[in-house]
């Protein structure tokens, strides 16, 4: 069997493209998250809690096209499809620009949606193509790297999000074309994979490849895996929306609350990385307990202190600390769905998994936007709810069923 090193030309060109579309998707989300919180240029436009209607506008297109991206990057040569998300994506940017020219934040909101939906076509095929051009005891670090390039994207993003909104919104579409063009030239780097399953049957219901893959997996430790993953991202959304709410009681401006946002993406990317390189070349999933625990705990801190109890610094090291510890979380969880499910059916379970996350992230978006315009409940309460749902699903890994994800182990080949 021919050896893979971690940085061949496949794993650089995947690199690159995914900083440059975690760069894009993030200039937009946070450009958006501030414009319509509190004191934004779109303030009001969605009435309280709009930041819980900009995570639907996120969460929806995956869930919709998730089913047919897995099917479609088990039948069909993953790089090839990351090229065609990459070259979808020009043209999203440039509708963006237009928006952002025009004014219109319904054009940039159309422009969101169209991303969050090319995105959906390139997350099955990005990460269920590591095991396919890299080694399998090197796939932990590869996913601690690629992670890092994502949240170094995310960094970038919420980073130059809010200096761009405060003090040049009309670059945000330039900045969006230009990171475009840059992902679509370094998946062009990407080359020689082949299909796994190409005589798969299509399913044109977009319900019936989770169904499929549910009966698949149901009552196994992929199961439990999907259940964790999903239910860690539903109050990570959460959090993620209460942060540009800080942005009166502290009297921030949108550069700091960017800082707010990318201190956690930092820290997921450094929690990732060590996370992996611990990992070595098995699943370790004692790592995903300990970021879970302390994930939650960081969680309801945040939620029991008032905004202005903590100091602007001293926020910013806590919400790094939270995301080196969802890092910690995620790298494990993330080593069963790639290596402990079929080859010819990777993709599909990397595509349910991550459409069950954003049906628990829709629902919590959801249930946000209700507690704050009808219980008049101040946002960062809502972190509290947050913290105990991490605290149990910890608790399950540690002492109930879940425990099954402690003991994975990846088969001897999966390619």
């Amino acid at each position: 069997m021919q050896r893979r090193g971690l940085w061949n030309r496949n794993f650089v060109g995947l690199m690159v493209t995914q900083f440059s579309g975690a760069t894009n998707d993030n200039i937009l989300k946070a450009v958006l998250l501030m414009a319509v919180a509190t004191g934004g240029m779109w303030d009001g436009m969605l009435g309280d809690g709009g930041a819980g209607i900009v995570n639907q506008f996120l969460t929806i297109p995956f869930v919709l096209l998730l089913g047919y991206a897995g099917q479609l990057a088990d039948r069909v040569a993953k790089h090839r499809q990351i090229i065609a998300t990459r070259i979808a994506e020009v043209p999203i940017a440039l509708l963006a620009l237009v928006g952002f020219w025009m004014g219109n934040a319904w054009i940039v909101m159309v422009a969101f949606i169209l991303l969050a939906s090319e995105s959906a076509f390139f997350g099955p095929a990005k990460y269920g193509c590591v095991p396919e051009i890299v080694d399998q005891e090197k796939v932990n670090r590869a996913n601690g790297f690629m992670t890092l390039a994502t949240n170094i994207g995310i960094l970038l993003g919420v980073g130059i999000g809010g200096p761009l909104l405060q003090y040049f919104p009309d670059m945000v579409g330039v900045v969006l074309v230009g990171m475009a063009i840059i992902g679509l030239s370094s998946s062009l780097l990407m080359r020689g994979l082949k299909p796994i399953a190409p005589g798969t049957p299509f399913q044109w219901t977009p319900y019936g490849p989770y169904l499929d893959t549910l009966r698949l997996v149901r009552g196994t430790m992929l199961w439990d895996t999907m259940l964790v993953w999903s239910w860690f991202y539903a109050a990570a959304i959460v959090v993620l929306a209460i942060l540009p709410e800080y942005k009166v009681p502290l009297d921030i401006s949108e550069t700091q609350v960017s800082m707010l946002l990318g201190a956690i993406g930092l820290g997921i990317g450094i929690g990732c990385l060590v996370a992996g390189f611990l990992s070595g070349g098995r699943i370790n999933g004692r790592i995903s307990v300990t970021g879970g625990f302390s994930t939650g705990a960081i969680f309801y801190l945040l939620g029991v202190l008032h905004p202005d109890a903590i100091p602007f610094p001293w926020l910013l090291a806590l919400l790094l600390l939270l995301g080196a510890s969802g890092g910690f979380f995620l790298i494990p969880l993330q080593a069963i769905l790639q290596l402990c499910s079929p080859a010819a059916e990777r993709a599909r379970v990397l595509a349910t998994a991550n459409a069950l996350s954003f049906v628990l992230m829709s629902v919590a978006s959801v249930l946000y936007w209700m507690a704050a315009t009808a219980l008049d409940m101040s946002p960062n309460r809502a972190s509290i709810g947050c913290g105990v749902l991490m605290l149990g699903v910890s608790a399950w890994m540690s002492f109930g069923r879940g425990r099954r994800i402690l003991h994975a182990r990846a088969p001897e080949s999966v390619a």
